[in-house]
């Protein structure tokens, strides 16, 4: 009998190190099923997890007085095969977990314990041993990691799958005693194998990995999670669009734009997000502005540089983003307000507007400020041709008793920025009837009013509020509830999907920054995982969550039903995930269960094949 104890699982499986009484989180790798097929089109990742501990004899046993405590065990895990280039193994980290849920809940959460929950995905540095031969060290990607007693740990291992016109040969398995070149699907074998410090081989298993030889195509969602350059800049010490921010900068997008996203908040001045009203975030502007004294009317002249800005448009576009979404224009919760900006006056630079200024009173200046910048920003967008994959903000989440301001701010702007989408989170239907915004982005509790309303080019997002019945991503939540929103963003056939925050590292409300290693609940202002979806890495490199690949695999569950759609129609796509269902899929009514959504994916792989 072994002495550890290794499962390989589903991707959709979180693991933690212990259980938690009455819990679903009480289910341990020893309860979950088997993952043995991993399967996808060309260009896909597909990842599953190794869980292991050591269930051996105590290694601390029968040491004698004086000698030194031996360590844990060390287990050696190794990827080869014709896909072993393209795998990719990283350690699940837990993360403290002081805030996993508010007090109402249903029924899919794993815990609502306190505790540590697995969530951070840890790059390991490959191990090479000196009696490693040529054949070793090319035959895939190897680590060394220590299996705890009384402890259930995990590997997460991703497989980017080769684009199809890049399959390598396939090996025939005797289960489908066919080869690669004659079906549209090509089986390759994963081998993983782990050995003890001595050699001796602990596990060894295969996946079946089925590359459908047909790409991904290209995501047609809109998709932004909420990049802020300012919590950047004030992680890692480093001056504000200095060059080491802009290096740091490149690699949050390019991780962002990696997993699906596709539109970059673009600081055109501060956000003014998410700030206590008369506090201050540090300043994140990108347009240059000189404020020069007026000539014989009263009103000042305002001359704008455009440099930091193209920079960004810049370094974004080679990241691969295809949407820029500027700032908003006004203050949050009501458009009170003008965001802060400075300007440099007689060769000082200070802060113009802000709280102290009303949004559209024309004796405190932004009205004119903005008849002044909007136009020159408008040329700018077309001399960059990028104007025609530009969206603006108002104001973000206005309630009933902001429905005055926020229309004042709208009937300023408006007229100015004629041709460009301008979204805000505004959730009741009747604003949108009543010509509030055009281009809403509900919350997902009230999409239903929306798509029953025929609203064109529907958005939604969820937030932390976003904690009954309806997808989400919270820790304490199970990886399906995340994954699920890709089916539904496809039968609802949604234009966009928003998020609030891929690296928002302070405190509600801007009181204090954070380090997100250790507080990941915001200062327990938000379930733990609604604030961020990477971390902040050393050297300025991000690291990833399950959360954030998780997400990932809902994208490319949409990417593949609009494949299918392209075949058979949306409606048949539709029928064919509904399958066996008693109720038709919603935001509100979905399965929750993990076993379903590998199956109905299946489904839709296997529909695809049927139909190349």
């Amino acid at each position: 009998m072994s002495a550890f104890d290794i499962r390989i699982v589903s991707s959709l499986e979180k693991v933690f190190l212990r259980t938690f009484a009455g819990d679903a989180a009480a289910v341990t790798p020893a309860d979950m099923p088997p993952a043995r097929v991993l399967e996808g089109l060309g260009g896909e990742t597909v990842s599953f997890q190794i869980a292991y501990r050591y269930i051996g004899a105590d290694v601390r046993k029968d040491v004698p007085a004086g000698a030194a405590n031996p360590s844990n065990p060390v287990m050696r895990v190794t990827i080869s095969g014709p896909l072993a280039e393209r795998a990719r193994i990283r350690r699940v980290e837990n993360v403290p977990v002081t805030f996993p849920a508010y007090q109402q809940v249903d029924d899919a959460y794993l815990s609502t314990q306190p505790g540590l929950y697995p969530d951070l995905l840890r790059d390991i540095e490959p191990c090479v041993n000196a009696a490693d031969t040529a054949a070793d060290l090319a035959a895939g990607p190897a680590v060394e990691v220590i299996a705890m007693p009384r402890q259930w740990r995990s590997l997460w291992v991703d497989v980017e799958l080769p684009p199809a016109d890049e399959l390598p040969p396939a090996e025939a398995l005797p289960e489908t005693g066919d080869s690669a070149g004659k079906s549209p699907i090509h089986t390759l074998p994963l081998h993983i194998g782990i050995t003890d410090a001595r050699g001796g081989v602990i596990e060894s298993q295969t996946l079946e990995v089925r590359v459908i030889a047909s790409e991904l195509p290209e995501q047609k969602l809109v998709f932004t999670e909420w990049f802020y350059a300012d919590c950047l800049a004030d992680y890692y010490g480093v001056p504000v669009f200095s060059e080491e921010h802009w290096r740091i900068l490149k690699r949050f997008v390019r991780t962002a734009v990696r997993r699906g996203v596709t539109m970059i908040l673009t600081p055109l001045f501060t956000p003014p997000l998410d700030t206590l009203p008369g506090g201050e975030r540090t300043t994140t502007q990108l347009i240059g502005v000189t404020k020069l004294p007026g000539g014989e009317s009263t009103e000042p002249i305002w001359n704008f540089d455009f440099t930091l800005f193209d920079r960004w448009v810049a370094m974004c576009r080679r990241c691969g983003v295809r949407q820029f979404e500027m700032s908003h224009l006004f203050t949050q919760w009501g458009a009170a307000h003008p965001p802060k900006i400075v300007a440099n006056i007689d060769g000082e630079i200070r802060r113009v507007f802000g709280w102290e200024q009303s949004a559209t009173d024309e004796r405190d200046g932004y009205p004119a400020f903005l008849r002044s910048f909007l136009p020159k920003l408008d040329e700018h967008l077309h001399a960059l041709g990028i104007a025609q994959d530009t969206y603006f903000h108002i104001s973000d989440e206005p309630h009933a008793e902001h429905l005055e301001s926020y229309l004042a701010a709208k009937r300023l702007v408006a007229p100015l920025l004629e041709g460009y989408p301008i979204i805000d989170a505004l959730s009741d239907i009747a604003y949108w009837k009543q010509g509030v915004c055009e281009r809403p982005v509900p919350c997902e509790d009230t999409v239903d009013d929306f798509i029953d309303a025929n609203v064109p080019d529907l958005w939604t997002y969820y937030c932390c509020a976003q904690n009954i019945d309806v997808p989400n991503r919270f820790m304490s939540m199970p990886s399906y509830r995340n994954r699920i929103l890709g089916f539904l963003l496809f039968k609802y056939d949604m234009a966009g999907f928003l998020h609030w925050g891929y690296n928002f590292y302070n405190t509600a409300n801007l009181t204090r920054a954070i380090d997100p290693y250790q507080e990941t609940g915001a200062g327990d202002a938000f379930p733990a995982g609604d604030s961020f979806a990477v971390y902040p890495g050393r050297g300025g490199e991000p690291e990833e969550s399950i959360r954030l690949m998780v997400m990932q695999e809902a994208l490319d569950d949409l990417r593949a039903c609009r494949l299918l759609e392209s075949m058979i129609g949306h409606q048949s796509v539709v029928d064919l995930l509904e399958q066996g269902l008693e109720r038709p899929l919603t935001f509100r009514d979905w399965p929750h269960s993990a076993q379903w959504l590998l199956e109905a994916r299946h489904r839709v792989n296997a529909a695809i094949i049927a139909n190349m």
